[in-house]
């Protein structure tokens, strides 16, 4: 059995035109130091990185988006089809295939960074620094987004806890991997990010992390540990100086079926060739398609006592194919293509409101600059008609907020469980944060081929 993270140099690698990054896709079955041996081959093989990302199972553009959603009690599978609706059910086990997917998806594109990042040592140009900026800064997001999926948040407490197989080189083939500590897996991330951000450009560049994206993961890895006056921090310098400005109320129900709008810090390209097609975000959310991302009632009930909140806009009741439900409308696709939606891994939304979370943790819960509420009501202002400020916000408030704003983004069972909160799944029932069903399992596959080096998660 091949071992995932353990892929040598030789890998099909994804190559696109330096002008468009999904334009071409070809591979080649040359060792990564043979086919990248100029800035252009560099470029070619850095935007093949983020290609597979917006084409797999598990990814971004897939089920990935989706999973925290669906383990949350906001949404709900409609349909049967046993796609992501095992998810929603806490129904994945040790020997499913889309755990195996998640586990290969994020692994294999870790090992195609890594041979990337080996060749860019040998490589000389003006957007070589910048170029490799980004593959530590996706290292960075690869291994968080692992975490999220198989390791327990980190909370102080609980750092010496097993962590993930942390992919930082190219490895042999004969490699295996053991999992790290909490503290050693948040700890590369961090690292991977303070490498990434000094090499990075602070101009916007659609499809690729720069400078901006980058601090805002940093921000929200912060927020993860509870390193609250860090991450904070990083947000006060996006909020001030970066290029991002927030939608406003008028142009928010049209910026999801456009590439490149005012909030969007990163966001992965899709096109009508390369797409996750039927695992893609949009066929789990419309009634047209798988049908397994609706709302439920109790978060209709939340939505509709909300008339003046522009968001809620943003659902529709659907019955095509019988799976009858009110369906989110932020993955409608371009052009009429239902699998035609990038997702957006990071949005100034988001920053605003860990800093609204962040300062909140410091001690400031109030609406002068620098507080909670400060930001809650930027937010607000641009989202609810004829707001009016509050003075003050809770961490339920933000919480709330941030299930309104974020909602199909990958966010809302890790935001409770990581603040010590459950979650009330629909069909699974309440979900606490120590539940083991918060991880997911290692894939049996992978223990096995570890020879008891690899250690399962408690529960399965």
């Amino acid at each position: 059995m091949k071992k995932i993270y353990l892929l040598s140099l030789v890998f099909s690698l994804f190559v696109a035109s330096c002008s468009d990054i999904l334009e071409k896709v070809p591979g080649t079955s040359l060792p990564t130091n043979e086919a990248i041996t100029s800035e252009k081959d560099l470029i070619n093989a850095v935007n093949g990185v983020y290609s597979y990302q917006a084409t797999a199972v598990g990814s971004y553009a897939g089920e990935f988006t989706l999973f925290a959603d669906l383990r949350a009690g906001d949404f709900q599978s409609i349909a049967a089809v046993n796609h992501a609706g095992p998810i929603y059910r806490y129904q994945l086990t040790k020997n499913d295939g889309l755990v195996y997917n998640f586990y290969e998806t994020f692994y294999l594109s870790l090992a195609r960074l890594n041979s990337v990042l080996e060749a860019s040592e040998n490589i000389t140009g003006e957007n070589v620094e910048n170029l490799k900026g980004e593959l530590y800064a996706l290292r960075a997001l690869y291994h968080f987004d692992l975490a999220r999926l198989f390791a327990k948040n980190p909370s102080p407490a609980n750092l010496s806890g097993l962590g993930i197989v942390l992919s930082d080189k190219v490895f042999e083939t004969s490699y295996i991997g053991e999992r790290a500590t909490l503290q050693a897996t948040y700890d590369f991330i961090l690292s991977d990010l303070n490498k990434a951000l000094p090499l990075l450009s602070k101009s916007k560049n659609q499809g690729h992390i720069n400078y901006w994206a980058a601090l805002g993961i940093r921000a929200r890895a912060y927020l993860y540990l509870e390193k609250n006056a860090e991450a904070l921090a990083d947000c006060k310098e996006i909020i001030a100086s970066s290029p991002y400005k927030l939608y406003t109320r008028e142009e928010y129900p049209s910026v999801w079926l456009k590439e490149g709008t005012n909030e969007s810090m990163f966001e992965l390209l899709t096109t009508s060739i390369y797409n996750a097609q039927r695992n893609s975000i949009g066929y789990f959310t419309h009634a047209e398609g798988y049908g397994e991302c609706a709302a439920t009632e109790s978060f209709k009930e939340i939505l509709d006592a909300r008339p003046t909140d522009i968001r809620t806009q943003l659902f529709e009741e659907e019955t095509e194919n019988k799976y009858n439900g009110y369906y989110p409308q932020k993955y409608n696709g371009r052009d009429g293509q239902i699998y035609v939606n990038n997702p957006k891994i990071i949005r100034l939304s988001e920053v605003y409101l860990i800093a609204a979370e962040a300062a909140l943790k410091t001690g400031n819960a109030g609406s002068a600059a620098g507080g909670a509420a400060y930001y809650m009501n930027l937010l607000r202002k641009n989202r609810i008609e004829n707001y009016v400020d509050v003075a003050t916000v809770t961490l339920d408030d933000i919480l709330m907020e941030r299930r309104l704003e974020l909602f199909t983004e990958g966010h809302t069972a890790w935001d409770y469980w990581r603040n010590g909160k459950s979650v009330n799944n629909k069909y699974a029932g309440v979900i606490d944060a120590n539940d083991n069903q918060t991880v997911l399992p290692i894939p049996q596959t992978e223990i096995e081929v570890s020879a008891g080096k690899l250690v399962q998660n408690t529960g399965y």
